[in-house]
């Protein structure tokens, strides 16, 4: 027991998903290594076509160098050479078969690369979906949820252009070692004179690219914040009108913008000295030939069609040269994304399944909190020595003023937060014992703020059970005292309800997440604040579902209004994280306690 308890005051100790990440020094190697073996290797045969793909291309490529050296032969009447007539019949189908060749190739390998690397970015997405749906409660609101959206969204579309742009590199790293062979073949004096020169700028593009790569963790940091803001301020949109505070927001967003445009304008200016330099290197390898190439042909160490051709390879060699020498840059900043996609896919929940978990047996549903204490990752205590039990079919009502640490307890018991200390039993077992499936297969939620998707009616009670029948999904809204509005609704049970089901009314939206709980069935009922928020005509009618939903279940019910819990079979205060009464409402009052005083305010 002391062991899983320290296990897990270590995992709560750095509940962020960040907090697993990659060390921001990781090699380019490694992060290739690991987008090759996790994501592209499974595509390997269309990849391999491609690379098949990619010499022909290159081989086609070196062809126009040997013809350009073949027709000016002809052309200048050298010994050997094709005559006049030769040139004239043969010159034009070989330019034109070249091209063919040249054209299909590099269709065939766009294609193929690109299916590859977008499949790739597929699965990467699906990872880090199944990822962020497998934390915990406590990680999940460790981050805001515009650094969630921006890697799905910004991080993806910057590894997108990488991959894009890695897979034309492939393509011109063949090209390129094709064409160096070629000028190698005509001349290695010269092809020496021309690889000292770009090996020197080598050194010089490998330095613009770690600072790239720095600089684009930061741009997709603050995509996530600006995503965040945006966001809030959309949500927020009628307090925002209301109190008049768009002033405020538009100071925020344009923070916010000239930060990044800081950021941008910073990798924008590193990027761009790439291609200057590459073409003062071509400018300064073309100067270097010239003097080099009159000294050989001088000596008669070359002729002048080799030459043709050796400069003809030079000339097609500046393309892929350029591209790689651009490729470095936006390879550190795709890996940068590729870091912060990483460091969610390798988040590990901090509450999961232990490996000798077995299912929760059937029961009546008796809980019992044993000596259970909380602490958030802040050092903060919610809960703190708490020792309850609750028995089967009954209604226990936690109250108490905010921060008292009612939801802290009732989230440890579908285990959205792991305990400290002690230990919480249903039915006689520890729940760190048995599989979070069954636990929460026993557990129906109804909270302050119905969350629905945009979705149909069916699909948002359908959450509930998704085996249900549509029958069954009926029947569980008139229990609801939902049927009536439902089917008033343009398509009925199939209508979108719209974003956070912003076609409701918030009583209907609530009656909609009581039919979930009334389809799921479960034996033990949350109730968080369920009807606080509610006019008096939406609460009567919840609360006469409610009756219906309790009845034989073990419910756990937070309240801050005392007249929705006055009927509870005990009730319990808390303050500070501590239980501080417990009783029926009758038994609280007289005592003249906290309870005693808190109803003389609100039940008068």
């Amino acid at each position: 027991m002391r062991a899983r308890q320290s296990l897990r005051s270590a995992r709560l100790a750095d509940p962020s998903p960040d907090s697993s990440s990659l060390d921001p020094h990781v090699s380019t190697r490694i992060l290739a290594g690991r987008l090759w073996r996790g994501y592209l290797a499974r595509y390997w045969p269309g990849l391999a076509l491609a690379l098949a793909a990619m010499a022909v291309y290159s081989g086609a490529q070196a062809g126009f160098a040997f013809s350009v050296e073949w027709i000016f032969g002809g052309l200048s009447g050298e010994e050997g050479a094709p005559s006049l007539g030769a040139v004239a019949r043969f010159a034009p189908v070989i330019i034109i078969g070249l091209a063919v060749v040249y054209s299909a190739s590099l269709y065939v390998s766009t294609r193929l690369t690109a299916r590859a690397a977008l499949s790739a970015l597929r699965d990467m997405q699906n990872d880090m979906f199944d990822k962020m749906t497998a934390l915990d409660f406590a990680q999940l609101r460790g981050q805001v949820a515009g650094q969630y959206m921006a890697r799905f969204t910004n991080d993806v579309t910057v590894l997108r252009e990488t991959l894009t742009r890695a897979a034309k590199g492939v393509r011109d790293a063949v090209t390129f070692a094709g064409l160096c062979a070629v000028m190698i073949y005509y001349d290695a004096v010269l092809f020496a004179a021309v690889i000292v020169i770009y090996a020197l700028v080598g050194v010089f593009v490998a330095r613009i690219g770690k600072l790239l790569r720095s600089a684009s963790r930061k741009a997709q940091e603050q995509a996530g914040d600006l995503t965040a803001l945006i966001g809030e301020s959309v949500s927020g949109a009628r307090m925002v009108k209301t109190y008049q505070i768009e002033p405020l927001e538009r100071a925020r967003a344009s923070a916010a913008f000239d930060e990044r445009l800081s950021v941008l304008l910073k990798m924008a200016y590193t990027r761009a000295l790439n291609e200057p330099v590459i073409f003062v290197a071509g400018a300064a390898a073309i100067a270097v030939i010239i003097a080099v190439v009159a000294a050989r042909i001088g000596a008669g160490a070359t002729s002048f069609s080799e030459f043709a051709g050796f400069l003809t390879a030079l000339v097609m060699l500046s393309q892929p040269g350029r591209g790689l020498g651009t490729l470095n840059a936006v390879v550190q900043e795709g890996f940068g994304a590729f870091e912060r996609i990483l460091s969610l896919i390798d988040a590990e929940p901090a509450v999961k399944t232990a490996p000798d978990a077995f299912d929760l047996p059937p029961g009546p549903g008796a809980i019992r909190f044993e000596n259970v204490s909380f602490a958030y990752a802040d050092g903060s205590k919610a809960v703190a020595g708490v020792t309850l039990d609750i028995p089967a079919g009954k209604m226990v009502a936690l109250v108490g003023a905010s921060g008292a640490g009612k939801s802290t307890l009732m989230n440890l018991l579908p285990r959205l937060y792991e305990p400290g200390e002690g230990r919480i039993l249903i039915d006689g077992e520890d729940i760190a014992e048995v599989t979070l499936r069954s636990l929460r297969a026993r557990m129906a939620l109804v909270s302050q703020e119905a969350v629905l998707f945009n979705m149909s009616a069916l699909e948002n009670i359908a959450f509930g059970n998704p085996a249900a029948s549509r029958a069954d999904i009926i029947r569980a809204a008139e229990n609801a005292a939902a049927n009536d509005f439902i089917a008033q609704l343009p398509n009925a049970y199939d209508t979108p309800l719209g974003e956070g089901g912003a076609n409701l009314s918030g009583g209907q939206r609530q009656r909609v997440a009581l039919a979930r709980a009334f389809l799921k069935d479960a034996p033990i009922l949350l109730l968080d604040e369920a009807t606080s928020a509610l006019d008096a005509e939406s609460e009567a009618k919840i609360q006469d579902a409610l009756k219906r939903l309790t009845q034989g279940r073990t419910t756990l019910v937070i309240a801050h209004r005392l007249s929705t819990v006055k009927d509870a079979d005990m009730i319990v205060v808390m303050d500070k994280g501590r239980i501080v009464e417990t009783g029926t409402h009758d038994e609280l009052v007289e005592r003249q306690g906290a309870y005693a005083r808190q109803a003389a305010l609100q039940l008068v």
